[in-house]
């Protein structure tokens, strides 16, 4: 008893997305932290506040904590559990304590993927990260997102449809649920997958801890990929936590004249995360294939969602001869920037290929 009460101890003494790795590095347990306070100079090691909290609390004070999980059925999971998940060891501010619900083991998977973005999507946006989600669990790759409204709930219900495991990471304690629209979709993500969060049941909550929250979306994955994000917001926070723990981010293209798609147009102008049309794509970009059962020979990757009616009147158009924009802007009566827009489109969607000089043919 007397080691997880230290745990959580110390997750205290050091608060939410404070840095772990340099206290880990010279005291491995909190127990011999513990132990240390008082005979050993720690200046330098801990804040102020932490310092005072050192000698504030001990680890027996947090057996009421203990006991409220063990009432609410809510799993405690330490540093030293081997039900700790094993990416998130390796990053500089890993939470020393987890509180689950539902089961552990999806925290464990061997091919974990987030799917993050707006709360308040485009119709674009949900077909597209339906459609995402359910090509990635459908092959039983593990979907990882924040249960907020929008298209992270897309992601989970996606999962549960598949009946393959997602976890879903708390911006609130354990024992909240938000938005509370969300607690019968919680209680169908615990039966295939956990919801995890790193303040325990009956802690404060704070518009801040969303933003913690979203470092361990990004740790708890092999790769991140972001359907529809406005360029500042919480999405493009975990993009950044994601870029930090050098998690490979994927981006799906949207309208260049929509607010909803200006953080991942910028991602991809920027070289900062690969442009994906599927799940499949998201899979070869992580290396995954034979791990997440891809299939090894696909003839024509199909795209993961509709083709817009531009990019549908473009592919009417094109043949298997080059020909140039303005031919093609000709052709179809679009304008330039709608006409380069569809062609993008569908060389994501592997229908087109550019060639030298700006000629575009079909494939």
């Amino acid at each position: 008893m007397q080691q997880p009460l230290s745990w959580l101890w110390l997750a205290w003494v050091l608060g939410a997305g404070a840095k772990t790795a340099e206290v880990l590095r010279l005291y491995p347990t909190a127990q011999e932290l513990f132990e240390a306070v008082g005979r050993e100079d720690m200046r330098g090691l801990f804040t102020a506040a932490q310092q005072k909290r050192l000698t504030q609390g001990r680890p027996e004070d947090f057996a009421p904590v203990w006991a409220e999980c063990q009432r609410l059925g809510v799993q405690v999971i330490t540093w030293q559990d081997e039900a700790y998940p094993p990416q998130m060891r390796r990053i500089e501010d890993a939470p020393l304590v987890l509180y689950c619900t539902g089961n552990p083991q999806a925290l464990q998977q061997e091919c974990m993927v987030a799917l993050i973005g707006s709360r308040r999507p485009s119709q674009y946006g949900v077909e597209v990260a339906r459609a995402l989600s359910t090509q990635l669990a459908q092959q039983q790759v593990c979907l990882v997102s924040g249960l907020a409204d929008g298209l992270d709930s897309e992601a989970h219900k996606a999962s549960v449809e598949a009946n393959a495991p997602t976890v879903a990471v708390l911006g609130t304690p354990i024992d909240r649920t938000y938005p509370a629209s969300n607690r019968t979709l919680r209680r169908k993500v615990e039966q295939v997958g956990a919801v995890i969060s790193e303040y325990a049941p009956g802690s404060s909550t704070s518009a801040r801890h969303f933003l913690q929250r979203n470092r361990l979306i990004a740790a708890l994955s092999h790769g991140v990929c972001v359907v529809e994000a406005r360029e500042k917001s919480g999405t493009m926070n975990t993009v950044h936590h994601a870029q930090r723990y050098d998690r490979p981010v994927f981006a799906v293209p949207g309208a260049i004249f929509s607010p909803l798609c200006e953080g991942t147009n910028r991602l991809l102008e920027d070289g900062l995360a690969k442009a994906v049309s599927s799940g499949n794509a998201i899979l070869k970009g992580l290396g995954r294939r034979a791990s997440c059962s891809v299939e090894t020979t696909p003839a024509k990757e199909e795209p993961a969602f509709p083709l817009s009616p531009q990019a549908q009147q473009m592919a009417k158009v094109l043949t298997a001869k080059p020909q140039s924009l303005d031919a093609l802007v000709a052709a179809t009566g679009l304008a330039a920037g709608d006409a380069l827009a569809a062609l993008l489109e569908l060389e994501l969607s592997g229908l087109a290929q550019s060639g030298a000089g700006g000629q575009y043919r079909s494939r």
